[in-house]
């Protein structure tokens, strides 16, 4: 197998960034993004399907997601997925079992998420267990020539996506997602070309459809061997807090390690997932229809598998039946508590029905609605076949459908609608018109009914739209099965007397089927109702829909987009852990997430119309593939029948030009607890306590926050200038200044293998400056180390004094903070260096060297390579322009010091002087506080009024070359 490829950056390269700073206002830990005097476009569908797409980039797994082009905070991550051992799991997991109806009634479609398991599953109390794949060592003899061709005893299931704010690859939700993103893409591909998307959801649809296929190995003769339909445990990758590109072996984030044992679950004939199979046969399918006109050479691959791994979902498919009656299903893939499956016939029928899309080939189309009709398993004796009247003779259902339909004397109700677990919202709404039967019609626009419609009694002058008040009348069940009707017949057909079922509405008219990710559903169904319109010409349910992304783009009680960073007004604490991107492994820490997931669709409201913007609250906030699926397709749909041009949203339909998915919305400003800018980076805090007139002891703490993207290289030295003056005035030299070693956090927590370096005084100038370098030499950690010291005077032998040694006027003790009372105490401070290769990385040195003085003058593209998706740029820029570069028209803007040049000792005083006004502010009592000249000078963000972090941000990105003035 290849060996993973692993992203390495210098932390030298990072001096001209190692302060980040972001735009915007600020929120706190649980509220929306919400700006004053601003309302959203409700019906910009361009915008939030531009937005919706990023979401799968952000969720992006594997050794290639640094050079995709898309986020510059993703980089590689979970590359042991390329050296998965070939070898048993011990114990073996058990084959999944399906759902009775009576289960159904509580769960279907429902998932635990990061809620985790309710029952305890294989390994919970040894996670050392979760190694290798679910196959026996002698079905890996016999089939290692197709496993492992290469005999390295490893598997390579690099790539995919993570399933949601966690990184396990999770297979049923998977395969959905894609299969629902590439269904939304055939059915509306014109609005994607029309916005210039298509590239993008192309993209999208080639990463999760090649890592299928990778995943899958074959026989000489074409046939299934395996399918990998899970990689990583949840009971295990929940435990941990923290983006996965940290989730390595040998580091650690914050006190602990964050690597996690990554096994491989596989269906095969031993072990089988027919599910699982049939999932991804038919997002392979669908790609292949997607892809046929364009790239026929790729499309005919992904039809090849999709047959393959149909054919041995079928092969594999384990059920208990006689007819009539309802099957038992035991061949299910395991899932660890998170995602259970109910059954696999409408995945089977979902695969089915795109392979005749395929292929015309009306054996799948028997596969799904076969049946046995040469004896009657109830017959009245009252029909009357030449008049037609009469009950029916009533058949059993051979084909998949009689997981819900046993006889031909009943039909079905589809409340679910389209979702995970459940398909056959998208298995009737495509075969509806292949059948051209009442019952199939009937079950694709009942499900309609039921979304969006509502009792002739109810109020409903606050919902947005007229909602339907009844059901039609199709006929009798079993007349239903084999009545041919075509869609133009719908509208003449009565209304029901009997059917006057709705799904439950909030007083809003916000529909939920579930409180547990309600936006999901009411997104897939909004798909469903716009396919309808499509297939039928019958637009009874888009006003619904339009209806019910208003409500989700911001037009709801609690004011604010359920789609990240849309608009003015949205959620923005989304439970997803790289974007929150913390450096303690706490779902609290930072307040503000680092990074916006551009798109993300939150959970969403409940029935009270109530929502919480709590990045902890996996029930309202959690954020997943299956979440985005029908979303994308719904905005596509409704930007179809809306947003295009002569349609009524017309005006209000635009993509964002020029659009860096790599840059925050508004509100992402760091700060801490008290509203303060945070930086991001490498930087250092400091503390003081013990000062004594022969000494003093000192606190030093290196921070790891780096985060564009977060990573663990750290062989860094932090510098701490003292001056020995009154000493050598009193003949003594710097033998007699005595560094001890206090505390080592970085050798406490790794049990020593790891530790800091205290180096002997160094002579910096001819004035009695020297310094001390604490050096974390090979320390692959996350978050902060503390690291405890003291430099007192040794006695001197002749007097038996110890010489006195004042340490207020050191150099880097100017923004010391007292620890002697609270052990936690430091500040941040610029006056304790950072270096990295002997490179100056944070910080200002006694002469007033800066890190941009000391940075090269190099090239880096921030979106990874040339080819970036629509919508998004490619930019060059450079670190610390030469003065040959383009400068400011008005020399003195963004000189917050006034010293005569801008650069980022600059950033640090306005930063200074925000997070410190008593000592930094105009009225500070440092002596190198801001001025009111300063402060006029630094006042270059017309967007923001008087100094703010807006402002550090302005003049960073000049000296970037990202703005060409200030």
């Amino acid at each position: 197998m290849k060996k993973a490829k692993i992203l390495k950056k210098s932390l030298a390269c990072l001096s001209a960034t190692a302060t980040i700073l972001t735009s915007g206002i600020i929120t706190s830990a649980n509220a929306a993004v919400i700006t004053e005097g601003k309302t959203n476009n409700y019906h910009n569908y361009a915008e939030a399907l531009q937005l919706a797409l990023c979401f799968y980039d952000a969720n992006k797994c594997g050794d290639e997601v640094a050079d995709d082009g898309y986020y510059s905070w993703r980089s590689n991550c979970h590359v042991i997925d390329a050296e998965i051992p070939l070898k048993p799991m011990s114990p073996m997991p058990t084959v999944g079992k399906g759902k009775t109806d009576d289960q159904l009634k509580t769960d279907q479609g429902l998932g635990a998420g990061d809620d985790g398991k309710t029952k305890p599953n294989l390994g919970d109390d040894d996670p050392t267990l979760y190694v290798g794949v679910n196959m026996s060592e002698s079905f890996i003899e016999k089939n290692k020539k197709y496993l492992d061709p290469d005999g390295n005893g490893t598997l390579d299931l690099t790539g995919g996506w993570h399933d949601a704010g966690d990184h396990v690859k999770f297979g049923l939700p998977g395969s959905y997602s894609a299969s629902t993103v590439g269904w939304g893409y055939y059915e509306f591909r014109d609005s994607y070309e029309e916005l210039g998307l298509q590239k993008h959801v192309e993209d999208e649809l080639r990463w999760i459809n090649d890592y299928f296929m990778k995943a899958t190995f074959m026989d000489d003769d074409g046939n299934v061997i395996a399918y990998c339909y899970q990689v990583g445990e949840g009971n295990n990758d929940h435990n941990y807090w923290c983006p996965p590109e940290l989730q390595q072996d040998n580091t650690m984030v914050a006190s602990s390690s964050c690597a996690v044992k990554r096994p491989a679950y596989f269906a095969t004939e031993e072990m089988p997932a027919s599910d699982q199979c049939a999932g991804a046969a038919a997002s392979l399918a669908i790609n292949y229809l997607n892809f046929k006109d364009t790239d026929p050479e790729y499309a005919e691959k992904n039809l090849k598998y999709a047959k393959a791994l149909y054919d041995f979902a079928v092969k594999t498919h384990i059920e208990e039946w006689k007819p009539g009656m309802v099957p038992s299903n035991s061949s299910l893939g395991y899932d660890g508590g998170f995602y259970t499956s109910s059954y696999d016939y409408d995945e089977l029928a979902w695969a089915a029905v795109w392979l005749y899309y395929c292929t015309e080939n009306y054996d799948y189309i028997d596969d799904i609605i076969a049946v046995d009709d040469s004896k009657p398993i109830s017959d009245s004796g009252s029909f009357d076949a030449e008049a037609q009247t009469g009950q029916q003779p009533s058949y059993a259902y051979t084909g998949y459908m009689k997981r819900i339909i046993t006889d031909t004397g009943n039909c079905w109700q589809n409340i679910w609608v389209h979702c995970w677990d459940t398909v056959w919202g998208g298995v009737f709404a495509k075969l509806a018109p292949i059948t051209n039967t009442a019952r199939d019609w009937y079950i694709f626009r009942y499900n309609l009914e039921f979304w969006s419609g509502c009792s002739k009694t109810t109020d409903c002058s606050e919902w947005g739209y007229e909602p339907v008040h009844g059901h039609k009348y199709f006929g009798r069940d079993d007349y239903l099965w084999n009545m041919p009707m075509t869609c133009d017949k719908i509208a003449d057909l009565p209304d029901s007397e009997t059917s006057g079922d709705f799904i439950a509405k909030s007083p809003k008219g916000w529909a939920v089927v579930s409180g547990y990710g309600s936006a999901r559903y009411n997104t897939a169904a909004g798909l469903c109702a716009c396919v309808y319109a499509k297939t039928t010409g019958d637009e009874t349910f888009l006003p619904w829909a339009r209806a019910q992304m208003e409500y989700i783009l911001g037009n709801n009680p609690m004011g604010y987009a359920y789609e990240v960073g849309y608009e003015y007004n949205f959620a923005s604490h989304p439970h997803h852990r790289s974007s929150h991107c913390s450096a303690t492994q706490s779902m609290d820490d930072p307040i503000v997430q680092v990074h916006t997931l551009w798109g993300a669709l939150v959970g969403g409201p409940d029935l009270k119309d109530n929502h919480v913007d709590e990045t902890k609250d996996y029930i309202y906030n959690e954020v997943t593939d299956d979440y985005n699926a029908g979303f994308c397709g719904d905005l596509a749909g409704l930007y179809h029948y809306y947003g295009t041009k002569g349609k009524v949203d017309e005006k209000e339909n635009h993509i964002i030009e020029d659009f860096n998915m790599s840059e925050n919305a508004i509100g992402y400003d760091q700060v801490d607890e008290d509203g303060n800018p945070l930086p991001v980076g490498y930087f250092v805090s400091a503390g003081k306590a013990q000062e004594k007139e022969d000494g003093i002891q000192l606190k030093l703490v290196l921070h790891n926050r780096t985060t564009n993207p977060p990573r663990f290289e750290c062989d860094v030295k932090a510098r701490y200038y003292f001056n020995i003056k009154e000493l050598l005035d009193e003949g003594y030299g710097i033998d007699y200044i005595v560094p001890r070693i206090d505390y080592d956090q970085e050798a406490g927590y790794t049990n020593n293998k790891s530790h800091a370096v205290l180096s002997e005084p160094v002579k910096y100038d001819d004035k009695g400056t020297y310094y001390v370098d604490v050096t974390w030499k090979d320390c692959k950690f996350y978050g902060s180390r503390v690291y405890q010291f003291a430099l007192t005077t040794k006695m001197d032998p002749e007097t038996n004094i110890y010489p006195e040694w004042d340490s207020s006027n050191d150099y880097s003790y100017d923004d010391l903070v007292s620890f002697e009372d609270d052990n936690a105490a430091s500040a941040i401070t610029n006056k304790v260096t950072l270096y990295a290769d002997d490179k100056l990385i944070w910080g200002v040195e006694p002469d007033g060297t800066t890190a941009e003085d000391v940075a090269p003058v190099a090239s880096t593209t921030t979106t990874g390579n040339s080819s970036a998706p629509a919508g998004t740029t490619t930019t060059t820029t450079k670190a610390n322009p030469s003065k040959t570069d383009e400068v400011a028209p008005n020399p003195s803007a963004g000189d917050a010091n006034c010293d005569g040049q801008v650069d980022m000792s600059d950033i640090v005083l306005i930063m200074q002087s925000l997070a410190n006004p008593d000592k930094y502010g105009l009225k500070g009592s440092d002596k190198n506080h801001i001025t009111a000249q300063g402060e006029k000078n630094a006042d270059v963000d017309t967007a923001s009024k008087g100094v703010t972090s807006n402002d550090a941000l302005r003049i960073q990105e000049f000296l970037l070359g990202n703005v060409k003035s200030l």
